[in-house]
């Protein structure tokens, strides 16, 4: 991989998540930066660190016209620092898109893994809530869903597996605008409200996305009946940048 791909060198947006817990702040910082590096290209930067330690995760993912092409992880923790690298690989020099294999990268225990995930509805998906928005634009076109294709987090005990490809059923409607959605309006003008089927932890959760295809909001109720909601805060947002899908 070419570092210098994964290097930011002009900021054109950037903004935090707020995490909340039946209305208590939580000790999460989940911050993003949008931008482009040397060659032009669309590149995201998102950050996820929970408590004092800083321990988390951290996300480089280069896009187009919203789908993530390639993408750099690291998870840091108590025990150890564990990496990744996912990418599209299309045929020849064909242009990445939705279908190419994904091939993955990531150091296990017992070295340097390598595995290529194909599958012609799969998408390549990099955990952070940033790229939630570009997601659901696209699974809304989709009647029944799509797999993705996202780094392992689920027991970071189990080194094996941590950041190894973990493939999902994800499912997402547009609501009606005429829905009954309590703070909907709160989150700004012309905000689409997706229904939502993620993961087991995350089922029957609303999304809120903006015009600009950000997500501005998520709710999603916990299995012990609590409601996580997280909000967009401080976005900067440049006017030479029109969508981030």
């Amino acid at each position: 991989m070419d570092e210098n791909l994964m290097r930011m060198t002009a900021t054109l947006a950037q903004g935090r998540y707020q995490y909340s817990c039946d209305g208590r702040i939580m000790p999460v910082q989940d911050d993003w930066q949008l931008g482009r590096n040397a060659s032009g290209q669309q590149l995201l930067v998102s950050r996820r660190h929970v408590g004092e330690q800083g321990n988390g995760i951290e996300v480089r993912a280069l896009m187009d016209a919203g789908l993530v092409t390639e993408s750099r992880v690291t998870w840091r923790d108590e025990v150890d620092e564990v990496n990744a690298h996912y990418r599209l690989a299309p045929q020849s020099e064909k242009r990445p898109a939705m279908g190419d294999p994904i091939e993955a990268e990531w150091t296990g225990p017992n070295g340097l893994q390598h595995s290529i995930v194909e599958g012609d509805n799969r998408l390549l998906f990099p955990l952070m809530r940033i790229f939630m928005g570009p997601l659901l634009l696209r699974l809304c076109d989709m009647e029944f869903g799509c797999e993705v294709v996202a780094p392992d987090i689920v027991d970071p005990s189990q080194r094996g597996k941590l950041l190894a490809p973990r493939v999902s059923h994800r499912r997402a409607a547009m609501m009606p605008g005429d829905a009954n959605i309590q703070g909907v309006h709160d989150l700004g003008e012309d905000i689409a409200v997706f229904s939502y089927q993620g993961d087991e932890a995350e089922r029957d959760a609303h999304c809120f996305v903006d015009p600009r295809g950000l997500l501005v909001g998520y709710d999603w109720p916990s299995s012990t009946g609590r409601l996580w909601q997280v909000r967009l805060k401080d976005l900067e947002w440049s006017p030479q940048l029109r969508v981030l899908a």
